[in-house]
């Protein structure tokens, strides 16, 4: 998982594809990052993330999503 974790921080320094309500959208080597952007309730992101996917054109329907929480930065991670 370390590798992964350095994938994404690195990616936390590149400009944003998209920025909606609750989070912050990034392109990964692995994947896509929605990174969260206030400390909120989990289920208040868990629920929304795919509603603001959709208004930044993004469809993650059929994408695997996995929490992470890196260095006290909450994100989803979609990956196929």
């Amino acid at each position: 998982m370390d590798s992964t974790c350095d994938l994404i921080i690195d990616s936390l320094k590149e400009e944003p594809i998209g920025e909606t309500d609750h989070f912050i959208w990034l392109i990964t080597d692995i994947g896509i990052v929605a990174l969260f952007k206030r400390e909120e309730n989990f289920e208040t992101y868990s629920s929304n993330v795919e509603i603001e996917a959709n208004k930044i054109a993004l469809d993650i329907t059929k994408e695997e999503k996995e929490y992470l929480k890196i260095k006290e930065r909450q994100l989803f991670l979609f990956y196929s």
